[in-house]
């Protein structure tokens, strides 16, 4: 049976850089390999920038647990999954990525907080393997049946990101919360949930971003993974740079899309309130890839990683948190529509 969360939705969610006194709903690590509630690890390299810890807080957390692949953190309205197994590069990992999400929205589930918001999937050569044998393509076929046996629809999906690294973990960190988010297309790209065939056997299933309502009525932006993709196609293979000026415009282009859609103000540039994951193939290209972010956005916070990204022919991908005030911080714009959209 389904727990009532007990609490008021929209949740007062914060997500800040560095280590906070309280034990986080989620606290990542950026750099580590710990399964710790406060120092969760990617299982990828840190290459620099502004932090290296990234707390996603409540003022409490009111339940916890662990299971037998990791543990799980409840407050008001939110909830934090983690789930971790063994992985290398030459298995399958279309069982596991099955059996590993099968359990995650049972979890989810059970404790009242069955809407996912944000979902990050992290797994070694993401790559390895050729046209529909490659492990990305194997994964998606795995996370698919999952989400068809649970009656999930791909296009009410949330944010995730997926990226290859290589520690031998598969690595499934969730965020979901007792009400659903609102899932945010991104005008100048095709969802990834319709694109064509020679992508693969199965789309991808998520959404470029997720808007929430927070309790101090801002409307927090979750931003998947992003790359140099317009249309559904790569953009300026072989070029990282080009790359990153391409993901850069769609983060922006996400932004703006939500604040119209909702009458927002400012800011609808990543800036000093925002927080980035910058992930980069190649350790040697994070220099210049992060002078060209600080150059167009200044003031943003930045954190590069070493990751593989799902295409092998994409050199960088950003993610990122950004929040967006009302226009008129009285009159509760963003409120009412999430509340006219069944929200």
């Amino acid at each position: 049976m389904t727990r009532s969360p007990g609490v008021a939705w929209p949740p007062a969610l914060t997500v800040s850089a560095g280590a906070d006194s309280t034990v986080p709903l989620l606290g990542f690590s950026l750099g580590g390999r710990g399964m710790q509630r406060g120092a969760l690890g990617t299982g990828l390299v840190w290459l620099g920038g502004d932090f290296e810890r990234e707390q996603w807080l409540l003022p409490a957390v009111v339940e916890s647990g662990t299971t037998t692949d990791g543990w799980w953190a409840r407050g008001a309205g939110l909830m934090g999954v983690v789930m971790s197994r063994p992985d290398r590069c030459g298995d399958d990992p279309e069982p596991l990525a099955h059996a590993l999400y099968r359990d995650l929205i049972e979890r989810v589930r059970s404790v009242g907080c069955p809407e996912f918001l944000r979902i990050w999937n992290y797994l070694p050569g993401i790559n390895h393997g050729s046209d529909d044998a490659e492990r990305y393509r194997r994964f998606c076929i795995g996370r698919g049946r999952a989400l068809a046996e649970a009656g999930l629809d791909d296009a009410a999906m949330c944010a995730a990101t997926a990226i290859g690294g290589d520690e031998e973990r598969f690595r499934l960190i969730a965020l979901a919360g007792s009400r659903r988010g609102l899932a945010i297309e991104n005008p100048r790209q095709v969802p990834a949930w319709a694109y064509p065939r020679r992508y693969g056997p199965r789309s991808p299933a998520f959404a470029r971003a997720t808007a929430i309502p927070l309790a101090d009525n801002r409307t927090g932006l979750l931003i998947s993974g992003t790359a140099s993709v317009v249309g559904h196609a790569t953009a300026h293979p072989g070029n990282v740079l080009a790359q990153t000026d391409e993901a850069a415009a769609n983060v922006e282009a996400l932004i703006a899309v939500t604040a119209d859609r909702f009458d927002l103000a400012g800011p609808r540039l990543p800036g000093e309130t925002s927080l980035l994951r910058v992930y980069v193939r190649q350790p040697a290209d994070w220099p210049a890839v992060e002078a060209r972010l600080r150059a167009r956005w200044p003031g943003v916070r930045l954190a590069g990683l070493r990751g593989d990204i799902c295409r092998r022919d994409l050199l960088v991908e950003i993610e990122a948190w950004h929040s967006l005030e009302p226009v008129d911080r009285h009159r509760g714009q963003p409120m009412r529509r999430y509340a006219a959209m069944g929200r």
